[in-house]
């Protein structure tokens, strides 16, 4: 069904692509075509828009099985009911991926890698339930370069915000390229998608969040899937235009 998402295709061109000898492929496409999922034209075999719709289902399942095989332990350990069912379910689009440990020799590798990162991006949306050693100065610095930043912290992190760095927190309101939003403090995901990555944290079973452990999604699919969890919770938070809606 996969091989035939993408238009017709010959029993000897199926046999080239998934390795399949043209008479195993022959006697699969028989069935499908009695279950009304491929038909047969001079051009070779095409999924009937039943079958297309069935594809599209499993290439969905077969890219989020891979996706979460690949990184099996970060999934196994860390809490997920931060992620809401709509995009576990498109997990999938987070193929591309890698994780990102701390080790003995370098205890704060992931923030390390987290603000290289910011230091280059122009879009900046973030979710922080926690924090970061040196994320205000650098948000402070994306700003002024013309970043378009905004992010989304919670409570209690707004507080002490503005308890440390209380006149910067005043200039960035000013700041049109800047929006601030809180949240409640019951927030299980830690994450910053920019133009072209989502860096991607999340709590442990045992209620703590896992400072050293990012998984780093790269490519469109994963910008859009990031994009998509942070519209989730700016929906639920309130916009900070200044220091007295704190």
């Amino acid at each position: 069904m996969l091989s035939l998402k993408d238009g017709y295709k010959t029993a000897a061109e199926m046999e080239d692509l998934i390795g399949i000898r043209s008479t195993t492929i022959l006697h699969t496409i028989k069935e499908m075509s009695e279950a009304n999922l491929v038909r047969r034209s001079a051009n070779g075999y095409a999924l009937t828009n039943i079958g297309k719709i069935e594809a599209l289902l499993l290439d969905d399942l077969v890219s989020s099985i891979a996706a979460l095989d690949e990184h099996k332990n970060f999934w196994l350990t860390h809490d997920t009911t931060g992620i809401p069912i709509d995009l576990q379910k498109k997990i999938g689009m987070l193929s591309r991926s890698k994780t990102i440990e701390a080790d003995p020799g370098a205890l704060l590798k992931t923030v390390e890698h987290f603000i290289n990162e910011l230091n280059k991006s122009w879009m900046i949306y973030g979710i922080s339930p926690i924090i970061i050693p040196g994320y205000a100065d650098v948000i402070w610095s994306a700003v002024n370069r013309g970043a378009e930043v905004q992010l989304i912290l919670t409570e209690s992190i707004i507080k002490i915000v503005l308890s440390d760095h209380e006149e910067l927190l005043r200039e960035l309101l000013l700041r049109e390229n800047f929006k601030l939003y809180s949240i409640g403090d019951d927030i299980k995901v830690a994450f910053t998608v920019t133009e072209s990555l989502l860096n991607f944290g999340l709590f442990r079973l045992d209620g703590g969040y896992d400072l050293g452990t990012d998984l780093i999604c790269m490519g469109e699919s994963a910008v859009v899937w990031g994009r998509e969890l942070f519209g989730h919770y700016r929906r639920i938070s309130k916009q900070i235009e200044g220091i007295r809606d704190i």
